[in-house]
């Protein structure tokens, strides 16, 4: 059984102040708890209570457990996943498409990166409240992982309070956002096993 835990950092919006870049990201393991695991060590040392949230987010840790909790998880065999949209290319997009459609053919650019190779269970930070939506996300995003072999899949749409995967995603996609919004590679270069691709444009290297 395998798990794969998936956020965004970014956002689709056109205003002045909106961002640049948009970012999505999956985490793959094979075992959830060690995810679970590394978050619950970082609580336990952290013994003058700097962490002030129960959910961990990767704009609201300070700067030193960051870098604890991307390091922890060199303990931990994973696979990280990661699309790069960068937003002056939406006019390469049907422009037909509103921010929801946009954010599904983004999550599908990141389905295709993702190679299914047993059972699995896929969590999704959870964005989306209509049935409609939801419905419509799960079938298209199935049909584009790389899941040749028919293995079975359960979609999740979840909120990361429940999950300290989706809690790691959030960070790994904010570490990748930094690097690309703010060319800041500190944080992405303790990333391991990343398969980063950008999307609607021609290829760069990070």
């Amino acid at each position: 059984m395998s798990y794969i835990f998936i956020d965004e950092s970014g956002d689709l919006g056109t205003k002045k102040s909106s961002s640049k870049y948009f970012v999505m990201a999956g985490i793959k393991v094979e075992d959830s708890q060690k995810l679970d695991r590394v978050i619950r060590k970082i609580k336990r040392d952290d013994k003058k209570n700097i962490i002030t949230s129960n959910e961990i987010k990767g704009s609201n840790l300070p700067h030193d457990i960051k870098i604890k909790i991307l390091k922890k998880l060199d303990s931990v065999n994973y696979q990280v996943f990661i699309i790069i949209f960068e937003k002056i290319n939406r006019y390469k997009v049907n422009d037909g498409y509103d921010n929801i459609k946009l954010y599904d053919l983004l999550a599908c650019e990141l389905a295709k990166q993702i190679d299914i190779s047993s059972s699995s269970k896929i969590f999704i930070d959870k964005s989306k409240n209509k049935k409609e939506e939801i419905v419509n996300f799960n079938k298209a995003f199935l049909e584009n992982l790389n899941n040749f072999k028919k293995f079975p899949i359960k979609l999740e749409h979840a909120n990361s309070m429940s999950y300290k995967g989706l809690q790691i995603a959030d960070l790994i996609s904010w570490a990748i956002f930094q690097s690309v919004e703010h060319n800041n590679n500190e944080f992405i270069d303790l990333i391991k096993n990343k398969k980063i691709k950008r999307v609607f444009e021609e290829k760069k290297n990070l």
